[in-house]
């Protein structure tokens, strides 16, 4: 299962804190699908075939803050381990258009990981990483985040949401290793 990170609402639409929805968003348009709202957990949901396996691709309606109330529950119906989740969200601490991957590790103050590693009851999930870089001078990093990104930008963000779309899909494909050696290498 993937899921894409963000918050509801044109507000919150094109800023920082949603590159994992709008990472999930291009995945899913590149394969003709589209969200649909799945009964059980309220969360919006895509099935796709990633390299021959069906994989389920998900977005809270829910905040930021709160993903685990529809994610969790989403895992739990299909029976998904949490080792078996991508998450795909955004990271401070990345240079901005940068993607790293990893396993597990600390949610850094990143509210959306926090509310998911306590709805699946472990930290061991799969991460698209998805940099955004540091706020500049001393602006408050809860406010960077939801901002939106500025339309200089734009060419950049595109990239990056198609990077990580092949990123997310190299990490369904070939693992978490194998990926790494190619992505960390863009």
């Amino acid at each position: 299962m993937i899921v894409g990170l963000g918050n509801p609402g044109p507000a919150y639409e094109k800023t920082r804190h949603n590159i994992g929805a709008m990472v999930a968003d291009g995945l899913v348009f590149s394969y003709g699908e589209k969200f649909t709202a799945h009964r059980k957990s309220g969360a919006e949901v895509a099935t796709l075939r990633i390299g021959g396996d069906p994989v389920l691709v998900a977005k809270s309606r829910t905040y930021m803050n709160v993903t685990g109330r529809q994610i969790g529950p989403l895992a739990k119906y299909y029976g998904v381990a949490a080792e078996d989740v991508i998450v795909l969200h955004d990271e401070l601490d990345i240079d901005f258009g940068q993607v790293r991957l990893k396993r597990g590790g600390g949610e850094g103050g990143h509210n959306g990981l926090r509310s998911l590693t306590a709805a699946l009851g472990s930290r061991d999930y799969q991460r698209v990483r998805l940099g955004i870089g540091r706020p500049p001078g001393r602006q408050d990093p809860a406010d960077f985040v939801l901002k939106p990104f500025p339309s200089a930008d734009r060419a950049e963000v595109d990239l990056l949401i198609r990077n990580g779309a092949d990123a997310t899909e190299l990490l369904v494909q070939q693992g978490l290793e194998a990926a790494q050696n190619v992505v960390h290498a863009w």
